[in-house]
């Protein structure tokens, strides 16, 4: 029931600040729509920013999800993970859509914020750190590939977010094509082709 009613709350406080802002949209307001009382809300959450908070790790991905589908081939691997990266952070858009309208929010629930992407960046290290152990990548550089590519992917989910297709009007599949090609031919020195040269290139750095 408290599940039920903390939901009902998160809902109704997402819907009346994306339509009226943050600092305008008050807890009585969100307490009228969600039929609850307004004590129930700062029972259960406090207050406004604990209210926000709830609303960042509501849905809240699984990094691990991501690179434990992980099958071995660099390419499809590099390309799932941007898929399901960016197909995460669009569950949560309202919330960046929300902090980057008002600024001065951002930094009350920027810890809050960063706890995703922080263990994305982890794990994404780990599998690096992998790739460097069968000799597919140079060793040494495997924050620096995790960053690009998380600034890569972050980078193209905020420019959609806050321009739409204005100025980049590649289909969302393209884009990942392509920015998946760039990077591993960055990482790697070569270009994803699906030649037999390329199948050949890769199976000598996997020692097989």
């Amino acid at each position: 029931m408290l599940r039920t009613t903390n939901k009902r709350i998160i809902d109704a406080a997402m819907n009346l600040i994306i339509q009226k802002g943050y600092r305008a949209a008050t807890t009585k307001e969100i307490a009228e729509k969600a039929k609850v009382s307004e004590a129930t809300i700062f029972r259960n959450f406090k207050n406004k920013q604990g209210l926000m908070k709830a609303m960042i790790e509501q849905q809240a991905p699984v990094p691990e999800s991501m690179i434990t589908k992980a099958e071995g081939d660099l390419y499809e691997d590099l390309l799932h993970f941007a898929t399901t990266l960016l197909q995460q952070l669009e569950q949560k858009k309202e919330v960046f859509r929300i902090c980057l309208r008002e600024p001065e929010l951002f930094e009350d629930v920027l810890q809050d914020i960063v706890v995703y992407p922080q263990s994305v960046k982890k794990h994404l290290i780990v599998y690096f750190k992998e790739l460097t152990k069968k000799n597919m990548i140079s060793p040494g550089s495997e924050e620096a590939n995790a960053d690009v590519f998380m600034t890569m992917i972050f980078g193209y989910f905020i420019h959609r977010l806050q321009l739409g297709k204005r100025v980049i009007t590649l289909s969302e599949e393209t884009m990942l094509k392509h920015s998946t090609e760039i990077f591993m031919k960055g990482i790697t020195g070569r270009s994803f082709s699906g030649s037999k040269e390329d199948e050949g290139w890769v199976q000598r750095k996997n020692g097989r």
